[in-house]
């Protein structure tokens, strides 16, 4: 709905700490930037953040759920256009809502890191351990990309194997 928008900027400037501005705004007073949108998204987030070359970029999107023809090699495309050169890909192994509750099944969240900044690497170590995600596992530099993308294909196709099966299962224990 139209506005939607409005009602979130609404209730979020309820908030004493929370200050609603511009992607642009918000960009220029950060010191660290998290992109989560979907990747097709990402070229036109990266051209509204302005000059963020010194800034730290915690690429959180993901292709799992983008068709073949919209995956972006979104870390490459950040760092393109910003010019940054700490930018850092966040991968977690369970899904979004898993972060609220760092617990699935017993089992910690993990996050898969990317790229080629130790220095955003390392901020992103930090805030993982502060959000309650204490594994976090190196998938090396930029030059992995291509090697990341057909890994998130092979875990999209995964997930539409497995959601049949798991509906099954649910009707053979009714």
């Amino acid at each position: 709905r139209e506005d939607s928008g409005e009602r979130i900027s609404d209730w979020l400037a309820s908030f004493n700490n929370v200050q609603v501005c511009s992607i642009e705004q918000a960009a220029d007073i950060a010191d660290l930037i998290i992109i989560a949108t979907a990747p097709k998204h990402v070229r036109e987030v990266a051209y509204w953040l302005g000059d963020v070359r010194n800034k730290v970029i915690i690429d959180a999107t993901s292709n799992i759920h983008a068709p073949d023809e919209e995956l972006v090699k979104t870390i490459c495309a950040i760092q393109a256009i910003t010019g940054s050169i700490h930018i850092v890909k966040a991968f977690n192994t369970r899904g979004y809502e898993q972060i609220l509750k760092p617990l699935f099944r017993d089992q910690k969240v993990e996050l898969i890191l990317m790229g080629d900044s130790i220095k955003a690497k390392e901020i992103m170590k930090i805030l993982a351990v502060e959000l309650g995600i204490h594994y976090s596992f190196d998938f090396g530099g930029n030059e992995n990309v291509l090697i990341f993308n057909e890994l998130t294909k092979c875990w999209r196709n995964l997930k539409q194997v497995s959601t049949p099966v798991h509906a099954a299962i649910r009707v053979l224990k009714h």
